[in-house]
This record gives structure tokens, C-alpha cells and sequence, in this order.
């Protein structure tokens, strides 16, 4: 019985890691895409909506669908507060990290969204009594000291045109997105356990969905940007590929091996956006910033 339940225990463990891994090679694509449409002429809201509004359909269907198959329907109290949640980690957070984007390196960004298992750590020992140890804190003063240096980098390597002042917006907007998504990570935990990880990211990424574009009517009004065929293929490839599928994923992940594995499994995202930023966007690196990337991940590395 024993030799079962460890064979089990690492298959689920197997799999968690698999889907976290998964989910962060997704996510790592997003800034070079969204840099990329930006490139286009188009700009965070607009590019928000879209990317929901095309996302929206598939998590009604599947919904739907595990509603229909429900033996016992959870209670409005459990709904509302899944919705809640998903304002928080996939709203906001999206918000603040494609608004972001418009003045930062996508290096940049995903270094700093890269560095939430540390704010998911702080935030657990304030709202949930999770235990930190003082071995924690050198690494902790490693991460904050990387981004440092990566903020530094960005300063020298900003194009022509951009302030100091705009990189410095852009790097608060994006540590306002990794806040925000790591409480998402620890207020999820809960809503996956009620509602099941699919059904949960369905409930989640709907009502974010729903606040995204009343947004969006506010700021643009009624009618959709103007678009073209290479605009639209892109949209569509962020809206599924980089939303819809990891989102799922991240929600198994979490599931099977809880929030902080699931959050510091996803080690390549920085270096894989760091490889295709500098290929695919023409960003440049230098010493700098790779220092500033090793200082970041081996202090994320070290938290545990």
C-alpha cells in the first residue's frame, strides 16, 4: 500500500511540475508578442479586450459543460468569491503588466513578474502564518538586488524617445502586477480546492473577462481597434495559446503541488524571454543584464 501511494504521489507530483513547466514556457512568449503588437500600433486596452473577449468563449463551453456534470453545485458565496479572485490575478494583473510593457524591455518584465514566489512568500507569512525562516532572507536581498541591476540596465538600453521617468512607471506597473498576481497564487489555493482547477480558472478568468471589457467600453467606446490580418493572427495566438492554455495549467499545477513549487518551477520563463527578446525584438544585452538575470533566478532559486 505504502509503495502505491509513493508511486502515486510522484506521478502527481510529475505531472504538477510538467504543467507548471509548460505554463512558463507559454508565458514566456507573451511579452515578445505583446512587444510585437505594440510594435504594430496597437496598445495595452484595446489588445486586452481583444485578448479576452477571444478567450471568452472557450471557458464558457468548458463551464458549461463541468457545471452540467456537477452532482452538488457549490453555493453563490463560493462563485463570487472565485470571481473575486480572478479580478485580482488575471484583471488586474494583466492590466498593470500590458501597460507596463509600454515602457519597459520585455527582459525587463518578465524578470520582475520572474520574482512574485518572493512576494508570494511575504504575503503567505502575513495573511496565512506560513513560516519563514531567516535562511530566506539573502535570498530575498539577492532578488531585489538583481532587479536592481536589471532596472539599471533598462535605464542605459531605453530607445530613443523613452524617459527615465517612463522606465521607472513602467517597472512600478510591473511590480504592481507581480503583487497582484501573487496574492491571485495564494488567494487561489482555496477556490481550486471548492471548485476543482478547471471549473475555478472558467469562474476566475469569466469575471476578469467581464471587467476587462467594461473597461474597455469605458475607455474606447463600442467599436472594435482598427485591425488588420497580422494583428488578428497575433491576438489570436496570445489569446489562446498565451492565456487560455496556461491558465488551465497553472491552475492544475497549483493543484497537484501547491502554490510556491508551482511558482518557483517556472525558472526558464526569464531566460527563454531574455533569448527570444534579443533574437525576435532586437533588444539588446549586456553584461548588466545578464548579471542581473543569475542574481534574480539564484535568489528565487534559494526560497524555499
Amino acid at each position: 500500500m505504502a509503495a502505491v501511494d509513493y508511486e502515486s504521489n510522484r506521478n502527481t507530483l510529475r505531472s504538477g511540475l510538467i504543467l507548471a513547466l509548460s505554463a512558463a514556457f507559454l508565458f514566456s512568449t507573451k511579452p515578445i508578442l505583446i512587444k510585437w503588437l505594440y510594435s504594430l500600433g496597437m496598445s495595452a486596452i484595446p489588445l486586452m479586450g481583444l485578448r479576452m473577449l477571444i478567450a471568452l468563449p472557450i471557458y464558457l463551453v468548458i463551464g458549461v459543460y463541468l457545471w452540467s456534470r456537477m452532482e452538488s453545485k457549490p453555493d453563490v458565496q463560493t462563485l463570487l468569491r472565485a470571481a473575486a479572485v480572478g479580478l485580482l490575478g488575471y484583471y488586474m494583473a494583466s492590466l498593470l503588466d500590458l501597460s507596463g510593457l509600454e515602457y519597459v524591455s520585455a527582459q525587463l518584465e518578465r524578470l520582475m513578474l520572474y520574482a512574485y514566489p518572493s512576494m508570494v512568500m511575504i504575503l503567505g507569512a502575513i495573511f496565512f502564518g506560513a513560516k519563514v525562516g531567516r535562511s530566506v532572507i539573502p535570498a530575498l536581498i539577492l532578488t531585489y538586488v538583481g532587479l536592481g541591476v536589471m532596472y539599471g540596465h533598462d535605464l542605459e538600453i531605453a530607445p530613443p524617445g523613452t524617459s527615465d521617468a517612463d522606465i521607472t512607471k513602467g517597472t512600478l506597473l510591473i511590480l504592481g502586477s507581480a503583487l497582484s498576481f501573487s496574492l491571485f497564487i495564494l488567494f487561489s489555493k482555496r477556490g481550486i480546492a471548492e471548485l476543482g482547477s478547471l471549473f475555478f480558472t472558467c469562474i476566475s478568468m469569466g469575471s476578469a473577462t467581464l471587467a476587462t471589457l467594461i473597461h474597455y467600453g469605458i475607455a474606447e467606446g463600442p467599436t472594435l481597434p482598427e485591425m488588420d490580418a497580422t494583428r488578428w493572427v497575433g491576438t489570436l495566438i496570445l489569446a489562446i495559446l498565451v492565456t487560455v492554455v496556461p491558465s488551465f495549467m497553472v491552475s492544475g499545477a497549483i493543484k497537484r503541488i501547491g502554490p510556491a513549487r508551482a511558482s518557483v518551477s517556472g525558472t526558464i520563463g526569464p531566460v527563454l524571454t531574455t533569448i527570444m527578446a534579443v533574437i525576435f525584438l532586437g533588444e539588446p544585452l549586456g553584461w548588466a543584464g545578464i548579471a542581473g538575470i543569475c542574481l534574480v533566478m539564484l535568489g528565487v532559486s534559494r526560497l524555499r
